[in-house]
């Protein structure tokens, strides 16, 4: 398998859970459009760190801790970068899934 495909279902799944959050747990969705912009500035600021967060990791270029680094941090990371685009998008289309809170 390539590169950019691992990199593209890694990133399909990463939305696959940020979507299944939204819609299972809409209750811990941001109510304001101010508390939706903090998450997406704390969601941008932690996508910033990322890089470096993964060079951290011990033991790099091994099997184990890329697999440590891809889904102990960029996966996290990455689905609350889109959950957080996800929360802003609802807010701004006047938030289809009140009816479930």
């Amino acid at each position: 398998m390539s590169r950019e495909t691992f990199l593209l279902l890694f990133v399909a799944g990463s939305a696959t859970l940020a979507v299944w959050v939204a819609l299972c747990l809409p209750r811990i969705a941001p109510k304001s459009m101010r508390a939706a912009g903090i998450h997406v500035v704390v969601a941008l600021a932690i996508g910033f760190v990322l890089a470096p967060a993964m060079r951290l990791v011990p033991g790099l270029p091994g099997k184990l801790s890329v697999l440590a680094a891809l889904f102990g941090i960029a996966l996290p990371v990455l689905t609350y970068m889109l959950l957080a685009g996800l929360w802003l998008l609802q807010l701004f289309a006047g938030d289809p899934l009140a009816k479930r809170r």
